[in-house]
């Protein structure tokens, strides 16, 4: 009963306001060049992945035996629409992670408030892999905060030995910037010593299971935040530093968090208005990561973001759990594509307690976990986040599986329309076999109960079509991602193109928007995605 009191007061609230104008603008072209030179690296479906803090992995996947049905039909219905995320259970706790050959499920040793002291895993914990779609793969994360070569190999042997055809990476150790200042000294050529002690170490253990097919070059490296800690171990610094002699790295992981609720000066930046702010978003990265990408691809490597999210220390309540997050997933994974990393990984969990202790997020009662609010859902009932639900940020993923559901995407990003504020706006566009198969339309502008205008922009896609001689290709089509307003949390509101997605499960009927002219309007705090051709996920 308590949720549908709530329920009733935001009808309430929303019906008091008076219903905003039409944004009177006229329509601008859109400018998008009909070849793929100067566009992205060619993407793969796994483009948009998925990073989960294992300490809490029973919890949003439950076991081998009993899968958690949410967590499970969210995945679904992302490869329905096109995408193949890879797995990686990783994050702060992996640190602290080991293996135990007599275990069941994952067990998390925490203290009495929630602090998460250890993480142990079974076999249970590698053959629950069996339960994610087929053909997904994983990054084994390995202890390396523990700074015990033992714990480390025992992770990778277990996940080679339960799960040979699954495993993709070996990934040692998460965000080093955050270790002991005392461990390397700060030192780059101390931390480098040592990485590739262990790995060497570590190959020659999983080589003799003579169970795999990982290639040589089969570890993720850096996997570091950008922050200024004293110890450079970006791949700027680690290449020079030889960290790749033995030709042994695959990609390198650079994590991104570009607002922080970790203590009250950073949280009160943490808005709404500000995590869509594309021109922002595009100077942090650009100022921020792409330099050490910049340097992984000098190098003839790769680079992926390996963790990241909106608002570090498990997101900021009343702007991470709206629509707004799922509008700042689209733009901030598009903005990477466009910089050449080869996947993104979108970072799910809980509230670690000891992170900091001036964070915004508490843990439930007793420890029990704060179920992140930047999730793309709450994979439990809970008293701190209620009952178990997608977020409205879950439709980005099915936004994302359909723009890079075709193998070899390319991806640019296109300049606003003359007169459209580029603060609020951005466009993308994607290439198939060096034509343009799809374009990106991002209407960040804030669009609020209370707005005086709905701050439409209507953006003209004529030119692409011009030179189809066929009539009846001369159309576009158009899925929506949309809710009433940006800082909307009701899923059931919250749509991608007509259907909802509450329980994981599509509710509603499909609504693919058919266009004959081209000409496409995009609300405030709506995203589209435009077709060009008839390979539309419904059609």
């Amino acid at each position: 009963m308590a949720y549908l009191r709530i329920a009733t007061v935001s009808i309430a609230v929303t019906t008091a306001y008076a219903l905003p104008t039409k944004d009177s603008t006229q329509t601008s072209s859109l400018i998008v060049p009909k070849t793929a030179v100067g566009a992205s690296i060619p993407h793969t479906n796994s483009f948009a992945s998925f990073s989960f803090e294992p300490a809490f992995w029973v919890d949003f996947f439950g076991n081998a035996s009993n899968p958690n049905q949410l967590t499970f039909k969210a995945l679904d219905r992302i490869h329905e629409h096109g995408g193949r995320p890879v797995i990686r259970p990783g994050g702060i706790t992996m640190d602290s992670m080991i293996f135990d050959p007599n275990g069941g499920d994952v067990v998390r040793t925490t203290s009495p408030t929630g602090g998460v002291w250890r993480t142990t895993v079974g076999p249970g914990y590698y053959k629950s892999w069996s339960n994610f779609p087929e053909g997904t793969k994983f990054v084994s994360t390995l202890n390396f905060g523990n700074e015990s070569l033992e714990i480390a190999t025992g992770l990778a042997v277990a996940s080679l030995t339960y799960q040979p055809d699954k495993v993709a990476y070996l990934e040692l150790g998460n965000e080093p910037t955050n270790y002991n200042r005392n461990r390397w000294n700060l030192s780059t050529q101390a931390y480098v010593k040592q990485w590739k002690e262990y790995t060497a170490s570590i190959d020659t253990a999983v080589n003799t299971l003579n169970t795999s097919t990982l290639p040589q070059d089969r570890w993720w490296a850096s996997s570091a935040t950008t922050d200024n800690s004293g110890l450079e171990v970006r791949p700027a610094a680690l290449i020079p530093a030889g960290i790749n002699s033995a030709h042994q790295v695959n990609t390198y992981s650079i994590h991104s968090y570009a607002f922080s609720t970790c203590d009250p000066k950073r949280a009160a930046l943490a808005t709404i208005k500000n995590i869509l702010n594309h021109t922002e978003l595009t100077r942090y990265c650009d100022s921020e990561i792409y330099p050490s990408a910049l340097a992984a691809l000098n190098a003839n490597s790769s680079w992926s973001i390996g963790e990241f999210n909106s608002v570090s220390c498990s997101g900021a309540p009343n702007v991470t759990d709206t629509f707004a997050q799922a509008l700042w997933v689209v733009d901030s994974e598009l903005l990477y594509a466009t910089r050449n990393a080869t996947s993104t990984f979108l970072h799910q969990g809980a509230t670690l307690a000891l992170q900091s202790n001036e964070q915004v997020n508490t843990p439930g009662k007793n420890g029990s976990p704060g179920f992140s609010t930047y999730s793309m859902l709450y994979p439990r009932d809970s008293e701190l986040r209620g009952p178990a639900r997608t977020l409205p940020s879950f439709l980005a993923q099915l936004f994302m599986a359909e723009a890079f559901a075709v193998a070899g995407t390319r991806v640019r990003a296109l300049q606003a329309p003359e007169g459209v504020d580029a603060e609020r706006f951005a466009a993308y566009a994607f290439y198939v076999a060096d034509k343009v198969a799809k374009v990106a339309l991002v209407n960040m502008n804030p669009f609020y109960a209370n707005s005086t205008a709905d701050f439409t922009v209507t953006v003209g896609l004529g030119g692409v079509l011009e030179e189809e001689e066929e009539e009846s290709k001369r159309v576009v089509r158009v899925k929506r991602m949309t809710a009433p307003f940006v800082d909307s949390k009701d899923n059931k509101v919250a749509t991608w193109a007509g259907q909802s997605f509450p329980q994981g499960e599509a509710v509603g009927k499909m609504d693919i928007e058919v266009v004959e002219d081209g000409v496409v309007s995009v609300r405030g705090s709506e995203a589209v995605l435009v077709f060009f051709d008839e390979d539309v996920y419904g059609v």
